[in-house]
């Protein structure tokens, strides 16, 4: 599974990181949002607008897996 590690980047330069990885559909993969809520709110919502869904990895709440959304 595919792991991006958003520590150390800017919250405006997540899109950015992320975008390839969704329109790929390299699916599922998890990312590396350390403690931060606001981290976590900006990945959602971004996977969301690939139709995709993300939650917290159990065991490890500075990880969240993406995946296929609710269709």
């Amino acid at each position: 599974m595919k792991l991006i590690d958003l520590h150390g980047v800017r919250h405006k330069d997540v899109y950015y990181k992320l975008e390839n990885i969704c329109h790929n559909e390299e699916i599922p993969f998890v990312v590396i949002t350390g403690k931060s809520r606001i981290m976590k709110k900006i990945v959602t919502e971004i996977v969301a607008t690939y139709g995709l869904a993300a939650h917290e990895k159990l065991g490890n709440n500075e990880r969240l897996i993406v995946c296929k959304g609710k269709e």
